[in-house]
């Protein structure tokens, strides 16, 4: 017989899983790795720069690294405000049936760039009770020589409120991406 595990995250009342928002959509990181600074990845060929004052929160060891998430209001505490950045890597898998798809062809939206690439931008409006929300991802594909594909999706959410302010600052983000 087969051990079968179920993990169930629970959500605040005041959110829908159906809404994505800052507080639903990382995996729980408290007391994982914290961000400052300059942040290098040799695995996945990036550097990035988090916001001054803010922390960037991952995983905890021995995991590997995956991305972390920032959140922008208020101070740097853990799944603290409304508004935040959240930057995931991982390598794409493609299975024979897939090979046929182009690199970047799973998504659909408006070319933009991300440092030194250029990317994906897929805007969305959420609306949670009564506020609105602004959720917008960034997806890049990083071939390798091999033939594999890392990526990097960057995503911003923000009340609508708050939207002007917090994109200049999701966009500083964006522009300090570098890829070798």
């Amino acid at each position: 017989m087969k051990a079968i595990a179920i993990v169930i995250l629970a959500l605040p009342a005041e959110t829908s899983a159906a809404v994505l928002t800052c507080q639903n959509m990382v995996i729980p990181m408290e007391g994982g790795a914290e961000y400052r600074g300059m942040v290098r990845n040799e695995d996945y060929r990036f550097s990035v720069s988090i916001p001054s004052g803010k922390v960037g929160w991952g995983v905890r060891s021995p995991a590997p690294f995956h991305g972390f998430t920032v959140f922008l209001d208020g101070s740097s505490e853990y799944r603290k405000g409304d508004s935040c950045i959240d930057l995931g890597v991982g390598v794409r898998v493609v299975l024979p049936e897939d090979e046929s798809e182009k690199a970047g062809a799973h998504v659909a939206g408006k070319p933009v760039t991300i440092g030194n690439r250029t990317g994906v931008e897929v805007i969305n409006k959420e609306v949670l009770g009564n506020r609105e929300f602004w959720v917008v991802t960034v997806y890049v594909d990083l071939p390798r020589s091999s033939g594999e594909s890392d990526y990097v999706s960057v995503t911003f959410i923000s009340p609508a409120a708050k939207y002007a302010v917090n994109r200049k600052t999701f966009n500083k983000f964006l522009s300090g991406i570098t890829f070798w």
